[in-house]
């Protein structure tokens, strides 16, 4: 029987001074450098998304798989189709190194939480700046990020099944989901952060606050996609299915579509932007504002959070609150209602009330 192949992967050739992608007998030259490795990321997912699956006689038992294998079907199935291919391949990237050359009936629970450990020894990262400087920072890989990586190893698992190639299901153990920070900007704090934003962070905190997106959604929307007549915002492209990271549409807040009819003067492509081209990433943008004012715990999601807690302080209900944030009223419910004056309203009534 032929040795199943490992899952591609990237590997930095000292004597080239780039990234290699690595899959099988494949040895294919990325263009990047040491200091360019989210390119190299980006190209090894589209590689992934170029192939053509292997097909498979039959289904295997766990023993006779291998972990690498079903991590490449999974990738060149899926790959394509995912919003995140990049993120996709960043987790098999860190899968393989430990899981490729186990055979399936490897994991389990015991296996898994030495996953877990290993990933949490330090290890040094290099990169290069712009301006040639080389920084070197020792990383570890926290529960979150774990969770995240085991989640699409118990994805690729159930494909495996799913698809023949695996005869049973086989069960991924995850670690423990972590408790939520309930944190939220006051409106001092948030007037703090715009007053010491850039421009185009500033736009950025004003579309969050209005509209209570994830930080894609807003970096990603485009000016045909802004109705200025009707007031309305459409955060999905015609045509793109939705996915759990939902976005929806919305009608406008008067304070908002202000902001927008005078941004739109210089028109552009995208609502955000920076010298003239999108912003991939805002997060070194909020950061430098909040250090500027001085307030500690700022992210892009605080922001989202921050939208959707002060419309639940003013009274804003459940359903209502699920349906203008395009969020589940499940979640609303967990991470939000205890916010809302009409929290727990009628028991409180009744208790009050009773003889």
């Amino acid at each position: 029987m032929p040795r199943p192949r490992k899952p591609a992967r990237l590997y930095f050739r000292k004597d080239e001074q780039q990234w290699i992608i690595r899959d099988g007998e494949t040895n294919r030259r990325t263009g990047f450098g040491l200091g360019e490795r989210e390119a190299a990321e980006t190209a090894l997912a589209e590689y992934l998304a170029s192939r053509k699956p292997e097909a498979r006689r039959g289904p295997a038992h766990a023993g006779e798989l291998t972990v690498g294998e079903v991590l490449a079907r999974y990738a060149d199935d899926k790959g394509a189709a995912m919003a995140s291919a990049g993120t996709l391949a960043y987790s098999i990237q860190a899968l393989a190194p430990f899981w490729a050359d186990l055979t399936c009936d490897a994991v389990k629970g015991s296996t898994c939480r030495l996953y877990e450990r290993e990933r949490a020894k330090p290890r040094t990262v290099t990169t290069t700046t712009k301006t040639g400087r080389t920084i070197r920072r020792e990383l570890v890989a926290g529960p979150a990020t774990v969770r995240r990586e085991l989640g699409v190893l118990q994805a690729a698992m159930n494909h495996a099944h799913a698809e023949g190639l695996l005869m049973h299901p086989i069960a991924v153990v995850l670690p423990e989901a972590s408790v939520s920070r309930d944190r939220w900007l006051t409106r001092p704090e948030a007037a703090a952060l715009l007053h010491h934003a850039e421009p185009h962070v500033r736009r950025f905190i004003l579309l969050s606050l209005y509209t209570g997106r994830r930080a894609s959604a807003v970096l990603e929307l485009i000016w045909t996609r802004v109705d200025l007549e009707a007031g309305t915002i459409r955060f999905r492209e015609e045509g793109q299915t939705e996915n759990k990271k939902r976005r929806g549409r919305i009608r406008v807040p008067r304070q908002l579509l202000g902001h927008l009819r005078r941004w739109n003067e210089a028109r552009q492509t995208h609502v955000v932007m920076f010298r003239g081209k999108p912003v991939d990433s805002i997060k070194t943008g909020i950061r430098r504002a909040a250090d500027r004012a001085g307030i500690e715990g700022v992210t892009p999601h605080v922001l989202k959070h921050t939208a959707i807690t002060w419309a639940i302080m003013r009274g804003l209900g459940v359903e209502d609150a699920a349906e203008y944030f395009d969020t589940s009223p499940e979640t609303i419910r967990k991470h939000y209602w205890h916010h809302s004056p009409h929290h727990q309203e009628r028991a409180l009534s009744v208790i009050e009330n009773r003889r």
